[in-house]
């Protein structure tokens, strides 16, 4: 599944000496990344775990590797990684941004660092830095920013 964009990385988690991780890797023929300081959701305290996340950093699947289900949450999530407006990275195929992170001024002046993802409707879909998703009525908006993203979702009209 590497060609349709899955990367596997396998933090090691319990402290073995190199040699050790090294013997493993070469006797199992391991193609993927196994690396040390890895830090993320305390998850299980059983060994193996398997986590996925899908493009969107969002965890989708937690358990052990052996579980038919994860191949199956594997499978459906790369199916679902949309390929148009999208771009290639060591991720695979990742739907770009509709506005770059910016600040955001409702009408009543208040403001929120975020970038735009989607617009459904009046509803945007909006990320802060640290990854959270949200939604918002974007006619709450200042005529600026509502502005700002009609631009975006035309970008020949505006031209």
């Amino acid at each position: 599944m590497k060609k349709k964009g899955l990367v596997i990385v396998a933090p090691e988690v319990q402290g073995s000496p190199d040699d050790a991780i090294k013997k493993l890797v070469d006797e199992t023929k391991i193609s993927y990344t196994v690396t040390r300081g890895i830090r993320g959701p305390n998850l299980s305290d059983g060994i193996p775990h398997m986590a996925v996340f899908d493009v969107s950093g969002k965890l989708i699947f937690s358990g052990h590797p052996a579980d038919p289900e994860s191949e199956k949450v594997i499978k459906k999530a790369l199916r679902e990684v949309e390929d148009s407006n999208a771009s290639t990275s060591g991720l695979g195929a990742i739907k770009k941004d509709l506005v770059a992170m910016r600040a955001w001024n409702n009408a009543e002046g208040r403001t929120m660092q975020a970038k735009l993802i989607e617009v459904s409707g009046t509803t945007g879909q909006f990320q802060f830095s640290n990854g959270r998703r949200f939604e918002y009525d974007i006619s709450k908006l200042s005529e600026a920013d509502q502005e700002i993203i009609k631009k975006a979702q035309n970008p020949e009209a505006s031209k």
